[in-house]
């Protein structure tokens, strides 16, 4: 007896006097979609007599189907419990992936703001200072509230020196040409938080806009520490990473009582294929305005950057020529391990421009337009298409949006593309969600697969790169016991399927500071750990083994059961 056959029995008992309500057959409609459940219905409604006796067996069946429910919701709830257990250690486990593929011997704050002290190289304030003056406070910092030692003024600080700053900017004698922003409430700097920016005083608050940056730090002993200088200057770094076509960018540090003023400069090689940054330090000097005649340095300093073009202070405008053309960067919508994602508009389109933050990722921009140049040849919809490229950049179409979840739709898409790039000896190897968007600008809203640089030849004995924790046993195993990886199409196949299942649970991926002493054999023997408790069942059983056969069209239909 099939499906249809057992369905068509409860359909006949709609008559009884007893007869099942609506609710009652949806319920055991979708208990009975378990196939194996089907023969052993089949044959207790065969030993039942009656109707009213098959009725009875239904409703007692109905209430198997309650417990069974109230079974898997306790699953489920205990499933997220341990998601969220292990979100933190997702992402950490991300960044120590990223950090591990391509930071070693990144410095920390402490080694960073020591090495600016020791090796940076000292100057004189490098712009011409302001004779501009104010007659009255507010706008003086004669009155920081960090002058009682006793106190802990951090948000106090911050406050003050916002509320100076602003007044700064109402008085007719300051031509400022830039205005203080707080963000210390706002990590729009790759999710990092600086104290304050300068901006532009029309433009809006994007990475694109910022021309200086700066911190507020109490002073310990008199000094700022070394760990208060390496955090200032990291802001600069990322800056210059978000702002790949300027060279240098000014730092402020200030207690609201001293003012400290470097520069970062980046020193690109792209014959050698590396970047590294070198550091200015002005010497400190008071903020506090004193006297009419003669305001301090500090002061003066401060307001001379406030007054200064964003031009002057190494600010590049956000365009980039390619030949005749011309692309003008709107705001900055990513930023990967190796780039910087931008909005741009090409001849009133909108386009992706994706730049290497640094010389030492060239090969990745390299391999991701060989690798889109060949898949050209499938005309795909959902493979972007190079405009215009040079040795740093990628100027691509679509242009897409980030996608929370995915449709039943791209299911088919995806994995259909995949096996068209398989068939080119390609295989992507970094599928996660965070390489899925969606082209708006299509009726249909097409999926798109991007970011192609860490592609690989199907088979070949290479280095890790990719999301970690979507990556198949094997890999993970690989990377416990320190071996190169052999990337083949069932990565991409398990990747997706991995992605895909961490998306229908949407556990929260809360970014974590990557730690220097995490070891990636740790943290991948917890993603093996984690998959050895998850996506064990049947149907996941019957997904791994479409995945291992290369049945690509199996895949599609099993994946579809889940919308």
């Amino acid at each position: 007896m099939s499906f249809d056959n057992i369905i068509n029995i409860v359909k006949s008992l709609s008559e009884e006097p007893n007869k099942l309500s609506v609710e009652e057959r949806v319920k055991l409609y979708a208990y009975l979609t378990k196939k194996d459940k089907l023969t052993d219905v089949e044959k207790l409604l065969n030993l039942c007599e009656t109707n009213n006796a098959k009725l009875e067996y239904l409703r007692l069946l109905k209430k198997s189907v309650f417990k069974l429910k109230r079974y898997i919701d306790e699953v489920v709830d205990e499933i997220k419990f341990k998601m969220d257990k292990y979100a933190r250690e997702f992402k950490r486990v991300r960044f120590a992936a990223d950090a591990w593929h391509s930071s070693l011997g990144t410095l920390t704050k402490t080694e960073k703001g020591k090495f600016v002290q020791e090796r940076g190289v000292e100057i004189q304030f490098p712009l011409g200072l302001t004779k501009s003056f104010i007659a009255k406070s507010p706008g003086k910092f004669l009155q920081p509230p960090n002058m009682d030692k006793n106190a802990n003024p951090k948000e106090k600080m911050q406050d003050y020196f916002m509320d100076e700053c602003k007044a700064l900017e109402n008085y007719a004698n300051i031509q400022n040409k830039l205005i203080v922003r707080d963000t210390h409430f706002s990590p729009f700097l790759d999710t990092r938080k600086s104290d304050f920016v300068f901006v532009p005083n029309d433009s809006p608050l994007d990475p694109l806009s910022v021309v200086a940056v700066g911190e507020i730090k109490k002073r310990v002993n008199g000094s700022f520490s070394n760990t208060d200088i390496g955090h200032a200057i990291s802001f600069g770094e990322k800056i210059l990473q978000l702002q790949p076509r300027r060279n240098y960018v000014y730092v402020v540090l200030t207690d609201c009582i001293i003012i400290n003023i470097y520069r970062v400069n980046r020193n690109e090689n792209y014959t050698e294929k590396y970047t590294h940054f070198t550091y200015n330090h002005v010497k400190s000097e008071d903020l506090a305005y004193n006297t009419q005649a003669s305001p301090s340095k500090g002061w003066r300093y401060l307001v001379t950057i406030i007054e200064c073009s964003p031009e002057r202070l190494g600010w590049v405008e956000p365009s980039l020529k390619f030949g005749e053309e011309t692309v003008k960067l709107v705001r900055s919508i990513g930023v990967g391990r190796t780039s910087v994602v931008y909005e741009g508009i090409y001849k009133d389109i909108s386009v992706a421009v994706k730049m290497m933050k640094k010389a030492n990722y060239l090969s990745c921009i390299e391999k991701e337009r060989a690798v889109l140049e060949e898949l050209l040849e499938l005309s795909s919809p959902h493979i972007p298409k190079i405009l215009f490229y040079n040795e740093n950049t990628l100027v691509m179409t679509p242009l897409g949006e980030k996608v929370s979840s995915l449709r039943k739709t791209d299911i088919k898409d995806i994995i259909t593309t995949l096996k068209h790039v398989h068939s080119y000896e390609y295989v992507h190897r970094d599928l996660h969600k965070y390489n899925f968007l969606r082209n708006l600008d299509d009726s249909k809203e097409t999926i798109l697969i991007i970011d192609w640089g860490f592609s690989t030849k199907n088979h070949e004995d290479t280095a890790f790169a990719g999301a970690l924790e979507c990556m198949p046993d094997e890999v993970l195993e690989s990377l416990t016991k320190e071996e190169n990886i052999v990337y083949g199409p069932k990565v991409d196949l398990i990747c997706f399927v991995r992605s895909f299942y961490l998306m229908l649970h949407k556990p929260s991926m809360e970014r974590i500071t990557f730690d220097r002493d995490d070891d990636i054999r740790k943290r991948a023997q917890m993603m093996l750990n984690f998959w050895k408790d998850y996506s064990k069942s049947d149907v996941w059983d019957s997904i791994y083994q479409a995945i291992e056969s290369l049945d690509y069209d199996k895949l599609i239909k099993e994946l579809e059961r889940f919308f």
